[in-house]
């Protein structure tokens, strides 16, 4: 029986199996990949021209690994290309001994719990596996398990009426690597459509349209509208900033009404600007600030074609479903020039070689009836949708989906009445201080007749037919409630139940911090050296269901155009996260130093503050470094 298996060679499962090896170089880790090469979301066969990082260089990179301007090409202050990000994971895995220990273009199908040769107890996990070049299918055994696939691992295919009929390439953008030459580079294919608001979509027109194609945009109407894309910088009054160093500064992690506990050492400055009505005013012209210097940046308020780009909400709401304007020319002359053009509009249908839209009379009237309908002419159509947040593997059986915390459709109804029950309370708590988080964001501007909402297509099945799931419900965001609650109940250090976690099911900005601090967490609860969880500390069994509950509903209420209503979506709070999981490891949360806690309050947290984490952890839990 192998010892872990980690399921994913992209950033969360190399981070993991590094980290698990730099503790115990005589565990058997074997990571399986669906993919030919590493990098998950970054493998080379995933990469199409221009496609580049949202963070500039110095923040992708792992703290023990620097990304090496020289090596990999790439400067200070400039974004990470596809093919960079790809050499530096390959660097990665090649560096820490990873490369030989990866099982490439295994697929994983099932997974289920092992019994134990008694019968009576559980002993680990069974994984089913896929080889896709052949299509053989066999059976891995481990003691545990790690899923590390991540959040954008299954791309979301819109249904579209008459797609059969299209006649026409019509692909998903996370296709557009090995789709790209039949698509980009065909000479007949002269007009592309991109349905979708999201950066992906940013991503496909600016590709399309640099490659001399016209273009046309088409963002849903009965959606959630397009998200933020922004410039990297913006000027705070005469300094200028850059955006993703101002959300790991304490100060403005402060400005979000958050509901994890404070281990800055600064918590009268956030109950003062959320509790007090001179710090409300405070924060509340802070976010009004932001909201204002952002719509000046993204210049939608200059050209009317500009104006259908402006997200229906402030920043404020959108967590990371959002975007830098990483690109080498602006992607908005494209717009100017007329070779994009932009509809907010549904669609109603497809046929050959057209896409059909919606669009309202010009009485608004609310009879369907009365909707007309415009067409495209296109030669392919690129859907950037996004992903589903749905799992990418099949746990059996199904009742343990609610255990487990999975997204699922198939909970019983007392499973249901269980999360309704948690869910509610942990509501009233958050509703008790923050009551505009609950009440949600106000009506949008953009206002739609009934008729228009009555034929709303479901375009975007992230916001769509996944409403049916549950969300993922794992406790800190890493591991499932109900086998740390068995672990608990039992009081049992070497106990078996907690021998599965989950990497990655998770979204922040600075991912590879968040990634490095989650894997160490992860291996501190596999190896049963988490101290507020071991079986001896009496408090360590209250509340496990509850906490999750809570760390569920308010991301969900902080991010509701973004991704909170299926998974962790954090920005303003990633920092206070990352304090959660480093004092349950018992390790320092203020890393700063300086005199009066200045430069706490005020200097980002960047790699520099958390380079050889795992080692000081070791140190202080007396295993061999």
């Amino acid at each position: 029986m192998i010892d872990i298996i980690i399921v994913g060679a992209g950033p969360s499962g190399l981070c993991m199996a590094k980290t698990y090896l730099q503790y115990d170089q005589t565990k058997d880790v074997v990571l399986v990949d669906a993919y030919e090469t590493v990098g998950g979301v970054w493998a080379k066969e995933k990469l199409y021209p221009t496609l580049k990082t949202n963070n500039l260089f110095s923040s992708m990179d792992f703290t023990d690994f620097p990304m090496d301007q020289q090596r990999f090409g790439i400067a200070p202050g400039q974004h990470v290309t596809g093919e960079a990000m790809h050499e530096y994971l390959s660097a990665y895995a090649e560096h820490f001994n990873l490369t030989s220990r990866i099982r490439f273009r295994t697929k994983v199908i099932e997974v289920q719990q092992r019994a134990s040769d008694d019968e009576d107890s559980l002993d680990g996990w069974e994984v089913k596996v896929e080889d896709t070049g052949t299509g053989a299918r066999t059976t891995m055994s481990c003691k545990r398990l790690i899923i590390a696939t991540g959040v954008l691992s299954v791309p979301s295919i819109p249904d579209l009426p008459g797609a059969d009929e299209f006649n026409a390439p019509l692909v998903h953008s996370s296709d557009l690597g090995p789709e790209n030459p039949a698509i980009m580079k065909n000479p007949d294919i002269k007009t592309i459509a991109v349905i979708g608001g999201c950066k992906s979509a940013y991503d496909t027109v600016y590709l399309a349209a640099t490659t001399g194609h016209k273009v046309e945009w088409i963002i849903r109407k009965s959606g959630r509208g397009p998200t933020w894309v922004f410039p990297t910088h913006t000027y705070l009054g005469p300094f200028l900033a850059w955006r993703e160093r101002l959300i790991t500064r304490r100060i403005f992690s402060f400005m979000s009404p958050s509901i994890f506990p404070d281990f800055s050492g600064f918590g009268v400055v956030r109950n003062f600007l959320h509790f007090n009505r001179l710090g409300r005013f405070i924060r509340d012209k802070f976010w009004g600030a932001i909201h204002a210097d952002t719509l000046r940046d993204c210049r939608y308020q200059t050209n009317d074609e500009f104006k259908i780009l402006e997200p229906e909400q402030g920043p404020f709401w959108y967590g990371t479903a959002s975007g830098t304007l990483n690109y080498e020319q602006d992607i908005l002359s494209f717009v100017k020039s007329g070779q994009v053009k932009i509809h907010r509009q549904d669609i109603s249908h497809l046929s050959p070689g057209k896409v059909h839209l919606l669009s309202p009379s010009k009485e608004e009237a609310d009879v369907p009836s009365l909707l007309q309908v415009s067409e495209v002419e296109v030669d392919a159509l690129v859907a950037a949708t996004g992903y589903t947040a749905k799992p990418t593997i099949t746990f059996s059986p199904s009742t343990l989906h609610s255990h487990l915390g999975l997204p699922s459709t198939q909970l019983t109804a007392e499973q249901q009445h269980f999360w309704s029950q948690l869910d509610s309370r942990a509501d009233q708590i958050i509703g008790q201080k923050f009551p505009q988080l609950v009440a949600g964001p106000p009506v949008p501007r953009l206002k739609m007749s009934l008729s228009e909402k009555l034929r709303a297509k479901p375009i975007n099945l992230g916001a769509a037919s996944e409403a049916s799931y549950t969300p993922w419900r794992l406790y800190r965001g890493i591991a499932p409630p109900g086998l740390t609650q068995v672990c608990h109940a039992q009081g049992d250090a070497e106990s078996s139940g907690r021998s599965l976690i989950f990497i990655g099911m998770f979204s922040n900005i600075a991912n590879t911090i968040r990634l490095e601090i989650q894997c160490l967490w992860g291996l501190a609860y596999l190896e049963k050296k988490l101290p507020h969880l071991r079986g001896d500390n009496k408090n360590s069994t209250a509340g496990i269901f509850e906490e999750t509950a809570l760390f569920q509903r308010y991301t969900q209420h902080r991010a509701p155009y973004g991704h909170g209503r299926f998974y962790p979506d954090l920005v303003f709070d990633q920092l206070p996260y990352w304090d959660i999981l480093l004092h349950d490891l018992g390790l320092k949360t203020r890393r700063k130093g300086g005199r009066l806690g200045l430069r706490e309050l005020f200097e980002p947290y960047t790699q520099a503050d958390y380079q050889g984490l795992v080692d000081e952890w070791m140190s202080k839990t007396n295993a061999p470094v």
